[in-house]
């Protein structure tokens, strides 16, 4: 059973964004860190698009928080609650 599914495009030559559909637990915050670090690594600015998660975590919530001041986090289902996001593209 596929628990996460991440899909990368890229809007700009600087910029990438990360699609994430699924759930964001223990499993799979690996798979989504090394995706984004893959790309910081390379210097590209990281949205990460969650409208299509369905189901998170405490450690996948803590991991968000983690990552909300080095990426830009856009469209948080109302069930993500991030104290620093500011609206639905916060960063």
């Amino acid at each position: 059973m596929l628990k996460i599914h991440i899909k990368e495009t890229f809007p700009g030559a600087r910029t990438v964004a990360v699609w994430v559909d699924g759930s964001l637990d223990g499993d799979t915050i690996p798979i989504l860190d090394h995706v984004c670090r893959r790309h910081w690594e390379e210097g590209r600015e990281v949205q990460v698009h969650l409208a299509g998660v369905i189901r998170i975590s405490r450690e996948g919530m803590d991991f968000l928080r983690e990552i909300q001041d080095k990426a830009q986090l856009v469209n948080p289902p109302k069930f993500i609650k991030l104290e620093n996001m500011e609206g639905e593209t916060g960063k």
